[in-house]
């Protein structure tokens, strides 16, 4: 962008008020000793396509999109890049200098989900999932079937996403204690559920933990540096708590 020196990086959201995105990636480029820019936007989703077609014409490095408007998001790419439909939340220059996207949420979910390899892969609930998951690599089980404390115990990883149509809610006295070798991912977000699942030893990534792993994939994306969680965590804490 003419008149400018220091890089660009764009958030946007619909609402975007309320999003601690930008307070969080400007603490973070600070530790970095990066001297850059964070714009915030509010855009409606039909007009995300729009909008991520402008900032790719201009200067601007980078694009952070809210998971409300990541599959607007992943339309616009699909226009440009035979990839079909999928959502995308991190947009980025790549070493020619053009506009990539890619979902940063899901690339970190994987990672995560890669340290568990041993056991077995549990899909507890409906079969739509945000982040989009595939949820052909788990097993799909229902929260009322009568061995599933045993299943429970045999897993190293458990998906729990909410099921509109089940007739009853998902009953903790199932879930035995676990010695943090077990992740659960909550596609819920429910804080009460993870929090009682922490409490019980599980590993458990929910709202929080997704919005700071995405964060920190993508800043080390749009920087080539990783920031410190800590940084990001305390950041949307002292946001949260105005």
């Amino acid at each position: 962008m003419d008149g400018t020196t220091e890089p660009i990086l764009v958030v946007i959201g619909n609402p975007i008020a309320g999003n601690p995105a930008q307070f969080a990636i400007e603490r973070s480029l600070r530790a970095l000793d990066l001297d850059w820019r964070v714009l915030s936007f509010d855009v409606i989703p039909d007009h995300v396509p729009a909008a991520i077609g402008g900032f790719a014409v201009t200067g601007i490095v980078g694009v952070l999109v809210s998971r409300e408007l990541a599959s607007s998001a992943g339309f616009w790419r699909s226009q440009d890049v035979d990839t079909g439909s999928e959502t995308v939340d991190c947009f980025f220059r790549d070493e020619a200098g053009q506009f990539q996207g890619e979902d940063q949420t899901l690339i970190w979910l994987e990672a995560q989900i890669e340290k568990f390899s041993q056991g077995r892969r549990l899909w507890i609930g409906g079969p739509d999932a945000t982040p989009p998951m595939n949820i052909q690599n788990f097993e799909q089980i229902h929260s009322t079937q009568q061995d599933l404390a045993q299943l429970i115990k045999e897993a190293s990883v458990i998906v729990i996403n909410p099921d509109p149509t089940a007739e009853s809610e998902l009953d903790l006295e199932d879930w035995p204690d676990d010695s943090g070798e077990t992740l659960v991912i909550d596609l819920g977000i429910d804080p009460k559920l993870s929090s009682d699942l922490s409490h019980r030893g599980y590993l458990v990534i929910g709202e929080d933990e997704f919005r700071i792993g995405s964060l920190q994939f993508c800043i080390t994306r749009w920087t080539g540096q990783t920031p410190s969680d800590d940084v990001i965590i305390d950041a949307i804490e002292e946001y949260l708590s105005v």
